[in-house]
């Protein structure tokens, strides 16, 4: 990363251990001011009176989902992304900041603010993709200045179905705007035909094949599998794809026969943090 005076400061608050290694990075920030800009960057070259100062609470995440029988999302499960941008300490060398604006990229609403809030903003990121967050502020004498940062949100889903002879067809959840394709898709699967022991120490159960299949968002075969399980038998099937074109994929798992099991499912999406 080149290193080149700014007016714009972007850091990103990370959670430290200790106090003593906050109070090394502020006296870093005061020495090397000249550093300050990297992780952000202007819309177009600016040469105005406004500078911004963006503290942000980190610029990734992952996207948590929990989901039982029939695809139902369990809410308290469910955790958006939660990232606040600090403007507060932004000023203008020609008026007063009159306001604010963060498009934060995911598709939805902007977020507006005047002069007169604190400039600490909180936005919930509850799709997963690589977005583009536009900050703007305004001043006093109608002076404009916007700067970009990337932020990148992953994903990982769980999916429970239980005592099923008919196993739900398991989808990844919406993927937001995103500027980019992932880097990896992750499947995990692990079906149980549990033993029943209701006649006896020996069980009821009878053998049951299961075959997942993974198709991808133009209804591709990715990847297949079949195993035959007796009673109290479990098996698990693994597909890593890297750079996959489409994201809205689904996992179909299938029986040959009316035994009840228990399924537990995994996806996990990732994408590229090398350059942040």
């Amino acid at each position: 990363m080149p290193f080149w005076t700014s007016r714009t400061h972007i850091v990103l608050k990370n959670m430290f251990k200790t106090q003593k290694t906050v109070t090394s990075l502020l006296i870093l920030l005061l020495i090397f001011p000249a550093f300050s800009g990297c992780g952000g960057e202007d819309i177009e070259e600016y040469s105005g009176p406004i500078d911004i100062v963006l503290i942000m609470s980190a610029n990734s995440g992952t996207l948590e989902i929990t989901k039982g029988n029939d695809n139902a999302t369990i809410d308290q499960q469910s955790n958006p992304v939660s990232i606040e941008f600090d403007l507060s300490n932004t000023t203008s060398g020609s008026g007063d900041i009159t306001g604010f604006t963060i498009d934060p990229g995911d598709g939805s609403d902007m977020i507006y603010s005047n002069g007169s809030e604190n400039g600490v903003f909180t936005h919930e990121y509850s799709v997963h993709g690589v977005f583009e967050a536009i900050i703007t502020a305004m001043d006093s004498e109608d002076n404009e200045r916007s700067v970009t940062e990337e932020i990148r949100i992953d994903y990982h889903q769980e999916h429970d179905n239980q005592n099923t002879a008919n196993p739900d067809v398991v989808w990844v959840d919406y993927i937001g705007p995103s500027n980019d394709i992932p880097m990896w898709i992750n499947v995990s699967s692990t079906v149980e035909n549990p033993q029943d022991f209701e006649f006896g120490p020996i069980g009821s159960n009878e053998p049951v094949t299961v075959t997942w299949t993974l198709y991808d968002g133009q209804d591709n075969k990715v990847n297949e599998s079949t195993e035959t399980l007796e009673g109290g038998d479990e098996a698990t099937f693994e597909s890593a794809t890297m750079m996959p074109i489409t994201i809205d994929w689904r996992l179909e798992i299938t029986l040959d026969s009316d035994e009840n099991v228990n399924t537990a499912t995994v996806f996990d999406i990732s994408y590229d943090h090398s350059g942040m």
